[in-house]
């Protein structure tokens, strides 16, 4: 298929995919793809300043005519970036801002959170993925989905990387019975997921014990929430928080607001937060107050406000900074230290991430057969001067995604 035209204006999306591949371009132009299924092929997405372009690669000629006849790549993304069920974002904004006129009605949102747009994905992906994600941080959470992918499902398609890289090779999330019903955590564990393995052992098994796992999960979307939640929390690795997110990301339930630190911190600013929830630790209580406090705020799309609101509260990205290197003078004679002032530290590397936005209309040349764009956090470098501080012994060092 040719490139073709996806309407998205001002668009941010929020999710964790972590399946797609990320192109940098010697342009500085982003690009993303991965395999999607139903039929199989390769989405490719290119961002550009004013546009976002989109084809598919299939395995054959005739599977891309009849993807080119029905649509079914662009219906695919119009679903994935929720276009059909809201394709105003300015008449949802104008809607917030009567709804809690205290809050939006005087927060300066700023262009990072303009345009946000939460993602409908893949619920037996997602599932996967935020039990993966426990105690876990991005890079190796998509490294971890992608030794999945390579471990348990064969190669799609094999393409050259539109950056002038190695090809690619593509292949599909694997289905619930692409995995062993005996001996898969001793397999994850192989694969690097530790405990995680035991996690989604266990869940598997519960879901094929109810039937066709796909099915009874694509059953509860749009569900009743209560059912939904409860259905969630039984499964081994996921909490209150985590269902959550798997509820508002892919089962329909943009209402629901998971509540973490950060959001806590947010909810406190408003005007009308009470006072008895400030300053507590975070427990089961506390969480449900938080949610039930900023669901009647922000009515029956608080999980949108959520992200809307967390995008707007992420720090801005300082242009990117690169060390140079010093050449080492050599000497006969060595030159005592001299101890520097705090004015002459060395600068630090200090990482602070922000989110990919999509805006939409640029012109695509015949022979760009990859196009890609999708939701991810990138890292950006700043210079601040390094404090000067006693060394210590450092045991371990762990990180959390929350």
């Amino acid at each position: 298929m040719s490139p073709s035209n996806l309407t998205l204006a001002n668009t941010l999306p929020v999710g964790q995919s972590f399946l797609w591949h990320r192109h940098q371009l010697p342009d500085q132009t982003e690009e993303y793809s991965r395999a999607v299924d139903n039929p199989p092929r390769v989405v490719c997405l290119r961002q550009s300043l004013n546009a976002l372009y989109f084809t598919a690669v299939h395995p054959t000629v005739e599977a891309s005519e009849a993807d080119r006849a029905a649509g079914l790549t662009r219906s695919w993304l119009e679903d994935y970036f929720q276009l059909t069920r809201y394709p105003d974002l300015e008449a949802l904004y104008a809607d917030w801002r009567i709804r809690d006129p205290n809050f939006f009605g005087k927060v300066d949102l700023g262009e990072r959170a303009v345009g946000v747009r939460v993602l409908r994905q893949d619920p037996w992906e997602t599932l996967i993925a935020f039990i993966t994600s426990t105690n876990n941080h991005i890079p190796r959470i998509t490294s971890l989905m992608h030794r999945l992918c390579e471990r348990f499902s064969p190669p799609l398609l094999a393409l050259d990387s539109p950056a002038g890289e190695e090809k690619v090779v593509y292949r599909l999330f694997p289905q619930p019975s692409a995995f062993p019903e005996e001996g898969l955590e001793l397999i994850l564990r192989e694969l690097g997921f530790g405990y995680r393995a035991g996690f989604l052992d266990a869940t598997l098994a519960v879901l094929r014990a109810e039937g066709p796992v796909i099915e009874t999960l694509e059953a509860l979307r749009g569900g009743d929430l209560a059912t939904t939640r409860e259905r969630l929390v039984r499964l081994k690795g996921i909490g209150k928080k985590v269902a959550d997110c798997i509820g508002l990301m892919c089962m329909d339930q943009p209402s629901l607001i998971p509540v973490d630190t950060h959001i806590y911190a947010i909810a406190a600013r408003h005007p009308s937060f009470p006072s008895h929830l400030r300053k507590k630790t975070m427990s089961p209580v506390l969480y449900d107050d938080i949610q039930s406090f900023l669901a009647e705020q922000w009515g029956p799309l608080g999980g949108w406000c959520q992200a809307v609101v967390f995008a707007a509260d992420l720090k801005p990205a300082a242009p990117k900074v690169s060390r140079s290197a010093t050449p080492i003078k050599s000497s006969a004679t060595p030159t005592p230290k001299k101890r520097r002032s705090p004015s002459e530290d060395k600068p630090s590397l200090l990482a602070a991430s922000q989110l990919v936005k999509l805006e939409t209309s640029i012109d695509v040349s015949e022979s760009d057969k990859r196009t890609v764009a999708e939701l991810e956090e990138k890292l950006e470098v700043v210079t601040q001067p390094e404090r000067k501080r006693p060394r210590r012994k450092v045991a371990a060092v762990s990180y959390k995604v929350k």
